[in-house]
């Protein structure tokens, strides 16, 4: 069905109108490419010799709307834009309909293209390996410019620490002010190390079948992770690990030589001399560590290193 359009003739002329009346015909929508336009780009003209045609194409009517955008123009305006560009409108049959939409032409620019450069950028400059994985969490979004031809160029990379990089991007378009993008990214490095293949208690002892090698990406270099499985085997766990979990080493102790209640080998040094009594541990202790021991004969606490699985030392 075909639209029908009202329209305004304005016939300014005085005197009868003739067919050689120069005729000004402007369409009801115009869609425009630079960041102004012009009488030309939104109307038609019959009835005026080449040159006056020129002048009356490059009226300049305003600035033209954003990418996408549209922009309502009255006949008013263009008759107050004729008259500041010296031309007079009684002298036009202006026809007009009673809106005037200009539209500003736009390609949709996909942001992605954006995250890719940036990517090239930071990957180029802080070499990162093959195998690195660098990931835009909060990517930018698609957005509007005024025609297809862009040119994307990336700045230099700054590290934010834990991983994160901040990388300025500058999209330019021909008609359109630059705009500065910047792409924040999240670099993982790839890294072969223990984790819990199930869940492990605080104070279990681990075993070779409670862990497993596995491939997990890093946000940063941690220094904690563990990749031999015999840093674990034997050991106890400090914490509750979760399954899946990558063992780290404040997690894991040494496992109890001695334990709380059991008979102990006292060794107690005096002026060179060594003494030798029984007592009976008062706490856990691993290798090296300071527990408590009840002498058996005299019930005395003293406070006794962990020399080995039976004995403990004590340095009068």
């Amino acid at each position: 069905m075909r639209r029908v359009i009202p329209v305004l003739v304005v016939t300014l002329a005085t005197g009868v109108w003739c067919a050689q009346q120069p005729r000004i015909e402007v369409r009801d929508l115009s869609v425009v490419k630079s960041a102004q336009f012009t009488l030309g780009d939104v109307a038609t003209f019959s009835g005026v010799d080449t040159q006056t045609q020129a002048r009356l194409a490059g009226v300049v009517l305003g600035t033209s709307p954003l990418p996408g955008l549209e922009r309502i123009m009255t006949i008013e305006q263009i008759v107050t834009r004729l008259r500041q560009h010296g031309f007079r409108p009684e002298g036009f049959e202006i026809v007009a309909p009673a809106k005037i939409a200009v539209r500003r032409e736009a390609h949709l620019f996909r942001a992605q293209q954006v995250v890719e450069t940036a990517v090239q950028k930071l990957r180029e400059t802080v070499l990162l390996g093959d195998d690195a994985q660098v990931v835009c969490e909060t990517p930018p979004r698609d957005f509007s410019l005024p025609n297809s031809s862009v040119q994307v160029s990336a700045g230099e990379p700054r590290g934010l620490g834990a991983g994160l990089y901040l990388v300025p991007v500058q999209v330019m378009c021909e008609g359109a002010p630059p705009v500065t993008l910047n792409v924040r990214l999240r670099v993982s490095q790839w890294r072969e190390v223990l984790v819990a293949r199930r869940a492990i208690h605080t104070g279990e002892a681990i075993n070779s079948d409670m862990v497993i090698l596995q491939r997990i990406a890093f946000n940063s270099e941690d220094p904690e992770l563990l990749t031999d499985p015999a840093e674990v085997v034997g050991k106890v766990a400090r914490r509750p690990i979760a399954v899946g979990q990558p063992v780290k080493r404040p997690a894991i102790d040494e496992p109890a030589l001695i334990r709380r209640g059991q008979n102990v080998k006292l060794l107690v040094q005096l002026d060179g001399a060594v003494i030798e009594t029984s007592g009976v541990a008062l706490q856990d202790g691993k290798a090296g560590a300071r527990i408590r021991v009840q002498v058996t004969d005299t019930r005395k606490t003293l406070l006794a290193t962990v020399a080995d699985a039976e004995t403990v030392t004590v340095d009068m």
